[in-house]
């Protein structure tokens, strides 16, 4: 199987993962963390489950894929997939990983890390595997949009809903 094919099964394999968190009441976001063709971390968002804030399923796939005591040569191979932009706190999270590359399929304007980093440069005697990990955008976009969609009008009204609005509006009309 081709990169991209694999890479879109992976983002499938992510989008399933979010729907079911939908189903659950949470907002639809997941994350995996693959190493090779294996899922080594996989997560859903938590904030309703656990009434915390920073359960976030970036955060908590990395987690999984760090207590595996991986090396550092499997650290910078491994590929974060996640149906949403992360983060600052998850794309940090990701660098100090030393993860080798994220896929996420929707950008998220409001609080998503990407352009906030593009212009990040390495400090010299910083370690040479502290870099920003490849950053790939739009793997099955539509599909992430669609959830969205789906959240916003399962819920009343409220500050998650809103924000889940500007994700689910970024190409409709309301």
């Amino acid at each position: 199987m081709n990169e991209e094919a694999l890479a879109e099964r992976h983002m499938k394999h992510t989008l399933r993962l979010a729907a079911g968190a939908l189903e659950l009441g949470e907002l639809p976001i997941a994350a995996i963390v693959v190493l090779g063709d294996r899922v080594i971390g996989s997560a859903t968002t938590a904030e309703q489950r656990e009434q915390r804030l920073l359960v976030h399923a970036e955060l908590a796939a990395l987690e999984q894929a760090d207590r595996l005591g991986l090396s550092l040569a499997e650290r910078c191979s491994a590929r974060l997939f996640t149906n949403l932009e992360p983060c600052l706190m998850c794309l940090g999270a990701a660098m100090s990983f030393f993860l080798g590359g994220i896929h996420y399929a929707l950008e998220s304007p409001a609080d998503g890390a990407v352009s906030m980093v593009r212009a990040w440069v390495r400090a010299e005697g910083d370690m040479p595997q502290y870099r920003l990990p490849e950053i790939t955008g739009g793997l099955l976009r539509e599909e992430s949009i669609r959830l969205f969609e789906k959240y916003v009008l399962s819920q009343g009204p409220g500050p998650m809903r809103d924000w889940a609005r500007t994700l689910a509006q970024i190409d409709r009309n309301w």
